[in-house]
C-alpha cells in the first residue's frame, strides 16, 4: 500500500508542472529511504508522512514545498508547528528525518485508533 501511494504521489507531482517547488519535494523526499517506508499523502500541497496506513493518521512529521520568495518549512503535522525551515528540498528532508521518531520503522497497516 505504501508504495503504490508513492508512486501516485509521483504520478500525481509530474502532473504539477506549473508548481515545479511540489515536484521537486516529491522527489527528494521519495529519494530518502526513512521518508519513502512511511505512507506519504497530501494537503494543500503539504506532504504528510505516517506511520501507519489508514486514516485517522500517525503524524510523523510533514514538509511544506517553498513558493517564491520563502523557504520550505518542516512541520509537525500538516499545518501546524514549524519545526524549521530550509532553503533547498534537500535540506528539508534532511530536516524532517533528524525530526522523525529514533528506530522509526516501516508503516503498518491500520490506523492511529488501531495500531495505539
Amino acid at each position: 500500500m505504501v508504495e503504490l501511494q508513492w508512486r501516485k504521489m509521483r504520478e500525481q507531482a509530474a502532473k504539477a508542472p506549473d508548481y515545479p517547488e511540489f515536484g521537486e519535494l516529491v522527489e527528494a523526499t521519495h529519494a530518502e529511504p526513512k521518508l519513502r517506508q512511511l505512507y506519504v499523502f497530501f494537503s494543500h500541497w503539504t506532504l504528510g508522512f505516517s506511520s501507519c496506513t489508514g486514516f485517522p493518521f500517525r503524524m510523523e512529521v510533514a514538509i511544506a514545498p517553498s513558493s517564491p520568495g520563502r523557504p520550505y518549512l518542516v512541520l509537525e503535522s500538516p499545518h501546524h508547528r514549524i519545526l524549521g525551515e530550509a532553503d533547498t528540498a534537500e535540506e528539508a528532508v534532511a530536516l524532517a528525518v533528524a525530526h522523525l521518531p529514533a528506530g522509526l520503522g516501516p508503516a503498518i497497516a491500520g490506523t492511529a485508533d488501531s495500531s495505539a
